[in-house]
Formats: structure tokens, C-alpha cells, sequence
């Protein structure tokens, strides 16, 4: 049997797709992060904190997923601080409220500025009590150096995902006079 395959151009042309000069297929293809989409359905958020005085083994910042029937993908960390160090990511399952020692309080910002609908976590900053500190799950080397500015900009490739309670912070293992961190991450449903 002497079949021919070939592609449909979805105009009703049949065999007739459409090429270029070379004689190649002309394609479109459509890539759509996961972070697009629930930045679309106001469903993603950033948490950021900056400039302040840390002593050594201080929660920079730290993100708690709050919702009982979704859970919070962590798609990127970042985090400076101006000293040479490391950076210590952690997570656990808490569900105690944040001491409040030295803390201060981080509002979770939509990345869908046309929504004012709320994150459903908690998050603070400068965290100097937090009792437990979870499961050491990566730990990023600062190159950080008198003379220049070194960030560590981490996507997690949506690695990390947060049920009720779970909670993740980023401490910083030496004192610094200025640091900053940031925690993107988006809702989805169970």
C-alpha cells in the first residue's frame, strides 16, 4: 500500500503547509511558563525585603503558605547581602505564628497589577528567633567582595512547592550592614 502522509496547514489546504524560501515548515509555537499563567489568574506573588542590619545566622526572609486548599510553587530566590558568605535555603512545616524578634512584617505584592487580591501567606523579614530551622535543602556561596556587588539570582525551575504551612526562608551565614532578598512563587490548586 502506497500511502501519503503529510501535514495539514488547518486552513482546509490539506497536503499544501506552508513554507519558506528554503523550503523549510513555517511553525509557531507557543510557550507559556507556569508563572505566566497564575501571574494571569492574579495567583502569583513576590515577597521582597531590603537594606538592613543582620547579625550572623539571621532568616533574611521568610515565606509561610498559609492556604488549606493550595499549595505555593517557589519559582525563583534572590538574595545580596554585602559581605562574603553564604546563603542557606530552608524549609519546613510550621504551623506556629512567626515570633516576632526583631521581625518585620512582609506583604506578599501580585504580580498582577490589576488585582488587589492578597496573598495567602504570611512573610517576614530579619528573623532572629524562629525556633526550628527546617531541612537544609540548598546553600549558595556569595562572592561578595569590598569592591563588587555579587547577587544570587536562583530559579527553582518550580522545584519547591509549599503545602499548608510549609514554610521557606533564606538565612545568611555572616553579619552584614545591608542585604536583600526576594521570593517569587505562585498558588495552584491541590
Amino acid at each position: 500500500m502506497n500511502e501519503r502522509i503529510g501535514i495539514l496547514d488547518g486552513s482546509g489546504g490539506g497536503y499544501r503547509a506552508k513554507v519558506n524560501s528554503d523550503n523549510q515548515l513555517s511553525t509557531r509555537s507557543v510557550l507559556v511558563s507556569a508563572l505566566h499563567e497564575a501571574t494571569l489568574r492574579a495567583d502569583a506573588y513576590t515577597w521582597n525585603t531590603v537594606n538592613y542590619d543582620i547579625t550572623a545566622a539571621d532568616t533574611i526572609l521568610t515565606v509561610r503558605n498559609l492556604s488549606e486548599d493550595r499549595l505555593l510553587v517557589i519559582n525563583r530566590l534572590y538574595m545580596w547581602t554585602d559581605v562574603n558568605g553564604f546563603f542557606d535555603i530552608h524549609i519546613e512545616t510550621i504551623a506556629t505564628t512567626f515570633t516576632q524578634t526583631h521581625a518585620a512584617v512582609v506583604v506578599g505584592v501580585n504580580l498582577n497589577t490589576e488585582s488587589n487580591q492578597p496573598a495567602d501567606a504570611d512573610a517576614i523579614a530579619d528573623e532572629e528567633a524562629i525556633a526550628a530551622q527546617g531541612s537544609i535543602i540548598l546553600t549558595l556561596r556569595s562572592n561578595e567582595s569590598a569592591t563588587d556587588q555579587f547577587a544570587v539570582d536562583y530559579p527553582t525551575n518550580d522545584a519547591i512547592i509549599l503545602g499548608t504551612n510549609g514554610r521557606i526562608a533564606i538565612d545568611a551565614s555572616a553579619a552584614a550592614a545591608a542585604c536583600e532578598a526576594t521570593i517569587t512563587g505562585y498558588f495552584i490548586d491541590r
